[in-house]
């Protein structure tokens, strides 16, 4: 016969969920600690688009055809360099081949009509009427020739910059100030972020923030705010505030995730989940007396898992930290604590003959 003992931790363990269980059934278990003072950082959180300060659109004054296409959307470029082929319309072709031809008859009725003149078979009012044919015709050709709609012409990068739109294809014949292309400088950029208007209050210009770029592998900035909007937008129903942006820090369209660092709140530390609300207000428990006494708080503001409230917290007594969803106003409670104290008490007063033993048989 071999004889045991169990382990002390197992004793423990079944003193726990015996007898001791036993005695406070119906009692809640929560875990407590003491109220603590501290603060935690306000911190304003809103996202916004960089935009341009600078965005052309470019068009030609005159009808045509686009010959080619050189960039697609969100092609960057420098300044002078070419974007897109913009050829002469088919009916300015033959409108400008009508006027050379009207050009050549003209000059040919000229010639005949002085010949008949120096034949005294025309008049010298014919002549003239003659000549002015030829005048008319040659001042249409050469307004085609100086309006440019019979050559092809090149659009030609105004900046340094990125193209954000194309509003036309290869092929496409387009009208005299049709948008072509719409062009956003680089050098030249702005970002506004959008905030609730319940926090405009706590914006104003010099305050740090810090941009977190959602583009992957996007490097984080740090700037301050340049103003606060005085209006809330129609579309967002947000309110813009404008942050500091270097030139080149960022792309027109990037957009980032801005934290406003407004000041930091202070008070009593808790828990975010250890407040509870209901239709009187936030609350949290602290215990009396082995009772949870109820304390109503004003919630100043949250930071992750984290909150500071104010209230009439006393500091000399356990703030519940876990297990009040299982509470009310009054109740009895009991704290992990507490509860491990009296287990090892049962355990150090155990009886000899109260110990359990374990017998196997051996064959």
């Amino acid at each position: 016969m071999i004889r045991s003992l169990l382990p002390l931790t197992f004793v423990l363990l079944i003193l726990l969920h015996g007898p001791a269980q036993a005695e406070v059934k119906g009692i809640a278990l929560v875990q407590v600690e003491d109220p603590q003072r501290g603060s935690v950082p306000d911190v304003i959180v809103g996202y916004g688009v960089v935009e341009s300060e600078n965005i052309l659109t470019r068009s030609f004054q005159r009808d045509g055809q686009v010959s080619n296409i050189l960039v697609e959307v969100g092609d960057q470029f420098k300044k002078g360099e070419p974007l897109l082929d913009f050829g002469a319309a088919p009916a300015a072709v033959v409108a400008y081949e009508q006027a050379k031809t009207a050009l050549r008859l003209a000059q040919g009725t000229l010639a005949r009509t002085r010949q008949l003149l120096d034949l005294k078979l025309a008049t010298q009012d014919q002549l003239e009427t003659a000549a002015k044919a030829v005048s008319d015709a040659q001042l249409v050709k050469e307004m085609y020739e100086k309006q440019g709609t019979i050559t092809t012409e090149i659009l030609e990068a105004p900046f340094d910059g990125i193209v954000t739109a194309i509003s036309v294809s290869k092929g496409d014949r387009v009208a005299a100030g049709a948008a072509l292309m719409t062009l956003a400088e680089t050098d030249r950029v702005r970002l506004s972020i959008g905030i609730e208007p319940a926090q405009i209050g706590r914006v104003k210009p010099g305050l740090p923030v810090g941009l977190e770029s959602l583009l992957p592998g996007g490097r984080p900035i740090e700037t301050k705010v340049k103003g606060v909007g005085a209006a809330i937008d129609p579309k967002t129903r947000l309110v813009p505030v404008a942050v500091v942006l270097s030139d080149r820090s960022a792309l027109p369209g990037e957009n980032f995730k801005a934290k406003i660092f407004a000041g930091k709140f202070e008070g009593w530390v808790v828990p975010r989940d250890s407040v509870a609300v209901d239709k009187k207000g936030a609350f949290v428990f602290q215990i009396d007396d082995e009772h949870a006494k109820r304390v109503d708080v004003n919630v100043l503001g949250s930071a992750g898992d984290t909150s500071v409230i104010e209230g009439d917290i006393d500091p000399r007594k356990k703030l519940v930290l876990s297990g009040s969803y299982q509470i009310a106003d009054g109740d009895a409670v009991r704290t992990e604590a507490a509860s491990l104290a009296a287990a090892a008490e049962k355990v150090d007063g155990a009886a000899p003959g109260d110990q359990v033993e374990r017998e196997t048989t051996r064959e």
